[in-house]
């Protein structure tokens, strides 16, 4: 024998399915609404692109300059004054090395003798020194006199040379056996040096062909002289 609802139990069966369907429903659209903040926050919507943050340099900050190496130039070999001295037994060891500096310009001053003891080492080779701010330019000439090294020294407190009667000097060239035994050879002339050497040799060449041209008129004028003489001889011996 079959049991009947009681009246009104299906009317509340449908309520209680409409407030449950509705429930989920209310779910479904919150959940929906955090979903949509959350992309909002941490990412970007698929297909567009994330804003790009600009950082702007505080107002005071400053940029490292970029630094670019330089070389300054060498000295003009005239602006440099060198003084030879000789650390050898040979008497005049430094006038070669005088000779060989001059043609390329250098302020080269008078030669002097190192001290007698730095003549008793009797050194084996020749240094450069140089004062501060000319070590470039010793560099050049140990490099220009052959040397074999562009080393350089500095002047040590205890001068190889006579400490009075010196000339003032940039580079200093003690000159040591090596150089006795061989010269360097003279170095390439400077800009207008050769010309004026040119200049000199021809004006000597035209003074001396000159000369020699009045000395071979006068020699034609003695020579027509003494023919003169010769046939007034002549014309004397043969008269009546």
């Amino acid at each position: 024998m079959s049991r009947q609802a009681p009246p009104g139990a299906e009317a509340a069966t449908w309520k209680g399915l409409v407030i449950i369907g509705g429930a989920v429903l209310l779910g479904l659209a919150v959940t929906a609404s955090f979903g949509d903040q959350t992309t909002a926050i941490g990412s970007s919507p698929a297909g567009t692109e994330a804003p790009r943050t600009r950082v702007t340099p505080a107002p005071n900050s400053t940029v490292p300059a970029t630094t670019s190496s330089t070389s300054t130039p060498l000295r003009d070999p005239k602006d440099v004054r060198v003084v030879v001295a000789n650390a050898t037994a040979t008497s005049g060891g430094g006038k070669k090395v005088i000779d060989a500096l001059k043609p390329a310009c250098y302020a080269v001053q008078l030669p002097v003798d190192a001290t007698a003891k730095v003549k008793e080492e009797k050194r084996p080779t020749t240094t450069v020194y140089s004062t501060p701010g000319y070590e470039r330019e010793a560099a050049q000439i140990t490099t220009r006199l052959g040397l074999g090294t562009t080393a350089n020294a500095a002047l040590p407190p205890d001068l190889p040379i006579p400490k009075s009667g010196v000339p003032t000097f940039n580079v200093l060239v003690l000159v040591g056996q090596d150089l006795v035994d061989t010269p360097p050879q003279p170095l390439p002339p400077c800009e207008g040096a050769s010309t004026r050497g040119s200049s000199t040799t021809t004006s000597g060449s035209r003074r001396g062909t000159t000369t020699t041209r009045r000395s071979t008129a006068t020699t034609a004028r003695a020579t027509t002289t003494t023919r003169a003489s010769t046939s007034t001889t002549k014309a004397t011996t043969t008269a009546p």
